[in-house]
């Protein structure tokens, strides 16, 4: 496939999955005048560094409710090209109705034209058999970037070595076992583990007393079994309580399960995060992903688009699933509305009805719960402590983020 024109559309991965699976030399971008502006031409030339794309991108714009313009248009670019020997094909999986039916007529003709056909996962080639399935390994930057964000500073790929992951698989697993202490025993944690102006990596030994109170009278107490637990998977070292349960010592077995022991909220990532990891269904994990909605026009550099006053988010896992991109909220909580409708906000802009929304939290949500209603009107999946207790956890990712 030489040349390939693309009929904008507002799901953001159709306008780019041709082009990523058939890899042209050339894409045509024709859409409405008020689309194709300067920001989509920044985000396909960053999206196509991302992939590697070496097509050449041209914007040509039309009015997608005008038949006669669309198809003149068309023709136009279909005789440009065919005139130096290319040959065309027009992808119409996206697009408004007069611009599909424009493009359809261009058929008899005997220009090339394919759609999406999702439920096959391939595209179809029409008034042919011939079908091209999509094989495609996207990351999570991609995803946000042809939507017109950003990732900066903050997305990461948990890069810990085997010894430290089978030590975090533990303290997941303890984490559940505990919940209902966890976050008492992790504000000790904090209160135990620095020094003043300290970070708790700076010093990995604790000497601290078992029990004690702040200047507000608020109790920090030692929690022996947990205490325990952490010895038995190698996350702390050298604990020592003595006999009156007066003193605590131990030592943090590194500097960066130091950092994760007093994070309070940071388990329930890590176990979606662990989970996603474990299954061959995603091509991109990532953890603690923050972007920016729209980039200003003029800003060059990621420090100017995070100095100006863009809209940003953060969400606790992203995931990529060939087409489909998904995104979890993590919560230690029920779930309210306002979870629901900032994890709708993210998935409408960055992936359409495409993408998966799903909530992940350590409590139990009622089947009948008015809030699961709510969120099955969106669109979104709620995964709640049975789903982590029982050990399915990655059968039902995979499941909630099926392409249908």
């Amino acid at each position: 496939m030489k040349t390939l024109i693309e009929l904008f559309d507002s799901e953001h991965i159709y306008n780019y999955l041709a082009a990523t699976v058939f890899r042209p030399q050339k894409v045509y971008f024709l859409g409405d005048y008020e689309s194709l502006d300067v920001d989509v031409v920044s985000a396909s030339k960053k999206y196509a560094s991302l992939t590697g794309l070496g097509c050449q991108f041209s914007f040509v714009a039309a009015n997608s409710n005008d038949y006669d313009e669309m198809r003149r248009k068309l023709r136009e670019l279909i005789r440009r090209e065919e005139r130096i020997g290319n040959e065309c094909t027009v992808d119409v999986t996206g697009g408004r109705d007069l611009a599909l039916v424009a493009a359809g007529s261009m058929v008899p003709n005997g220009t090339q034209v394919i759609y999406y056909d999702r439920e096959i996962n391939a595209f179809r080639f029409l008034g042919t058999e011939k079908t091209q399935s999509v094989d495609i390994a996207l990351t999570c930057e991609a995803f946000i970037t042809i939507a017109g964000g950003a990732i900066y500073s903050g997305a990461r790929n948990r890069g810990f070595d085997d010894a430290e992951w089978k030590i975090i698989r533990d303290l997941v697993k303890i984490y559940f076992e505990n919940k209902e202490e966890w976050n008492k025993f992790v504000k000790y944690l904090q209160q135990v583990s620095k020094g003043e102006n300290e970070k708790v990596s700076d010093n990995l030994d604790v000497d601290a007393p078992f029990s004690f109170k702040d200047g507000n009278g608020k109790t920090f107490t030692c929690n022996e079994k947990i205490m325990s637990a952490l010895v038995r998977v190698g996350a702390i070292r050298n604990l020592i309580i003595t006999p009156d349960r007066k003193w605590v010592g131990f030592t943090f077995d590194s500097g960066e399960m130091a950092n994760l022991l007093v994070n309070e909220g940071v388990w329930l990532e890590l176990a979606v995060y662990l989970a996603a990891k474990e299954s061959d269904m995603f091509s991109d994990v990532q953890t603690s992903v923050k972007f920016v909605w729209d980039i200003p026009s003029g800003c060059e550099s990621l420090a100017e688009i995070v100095a100006d006053s863009t809209p940003r988010n953060e969400v606790d896992v992203m995931m990529a699933r060939g087409v489909l991109p998904v995104f979890v909220s993590c919560k230690t909580r029920v779930p309210t509305n306002d979870d629901i409708n900032e994890i709708y906000a993210i998935k409408k802009k960055f992936g359409g009805d495409l993408a998966a929304g799903i909530l992940a939290t350590t409590k139990y949500v009622p089947d009948d719960m008015p809030i699961r209603e709510r969120a099955e009107d969106l669109g979104i999946s709620i995964i709640d402590e049975r789903d982590f207790r029982n050990g399915k956890i990655v059968q039902r990712l995979e499941k909630l983020t099926e392409l249908k």
